[in-house]
């Protein structure tokens, strides 16, 4: 707002709050608070700060103004409103929310939003997807069909039962191949050493099975 418009708006405001007292140096003082926004806003907010008080100071018109510009940036694509699609490749993230922020920002501040053609908006629709984006696969052992129980990508390995289990070995890799075994050894060498005790305290009988009460065969 130029000093000239800030003498406009000095005389708008008088003409909203005729009780209120304005001198020669109200239009300077004001245009050092307001000189950083549109005369179209500050009238705009003036207007409606005096339709709810009969008097409207600077700080009050700034207030107004950021409460018009959030709801417009809020509501820019509302029903009833013209919705526009930002400018810009929605592959290249950093460009495509800079057009967002551009359009929040022209909605702010109350310019019309146009509707893109058709043609533009399917523009790109049919082109090649690049190999850099086809090629990605899933992390992990489930980004690779199991080799042992056929489970496709994504989808947890089963037992011959069909119920799941972890991933086998040739789908987490060689490490984790290493640990599943030597956590099967150890398993074994487990269940090998609770037998060995429960013969030698002579509380198995025949067929291997356990004597939990502890009585004589």
């Amino acid at each position: 707002m130029t000093p000239d418009e800030t003498v406009v708006l000095a005389r708008y405001v008088r003409a909203l709050c005729p009780q209120q007292k304005f001198d020669e140096y109200t239009p300077d003082a004001w245009h050092d608070v307001l000189g950083g926004y549109p005369l179209a806003a500050a009238r705009a907010a003036a207007a409606a700060v005096a339709g709810r008080q009969p008097f409207v100071s600077p700080a009050e018109i700034i207030d107004e103004i950021r409460k018009q510009r959030d709801a417009r940036a809020d509501s820019f694509q509302g029903p009833g409103l013209p919705a526009e699609i930002p400018d810009a490749d929605p592959d290249d993230v950093p460009a495509y929310l800079a057009a967002l922020r551009a359009q929040r920002t022209r909605a702010a501040d109350g310019f019309e939003l146009k509707p893109r053609k058709v043609a533009t908006l399917i523009a790109g629709v049919g082109r090649e997807v690049p190999p850099e984006i086809t090629e990605v696969k899933r992390p992990g052992p489930l980004g690779i069909d199991c080799p042992n129980c056929g489970a496709a990508i994504g989808r947890p390995c089963r037992t011959p039962g069909g119920s799941e289990r972890a991933p086998h070995a040739a789908r987490v890799g060689r490490k984790d191949a290493d640990a599943e075994k030597a956590e099967a050894e150890r398993r074994r060498a487990a269940s090998a050493r609770f037998l060995a005790r429960q013969q030698a305290e002579g509380r198995l009988l025949g067929d291997g099975v356990i004597d939990f009460e502890g009585g004589a065969p």
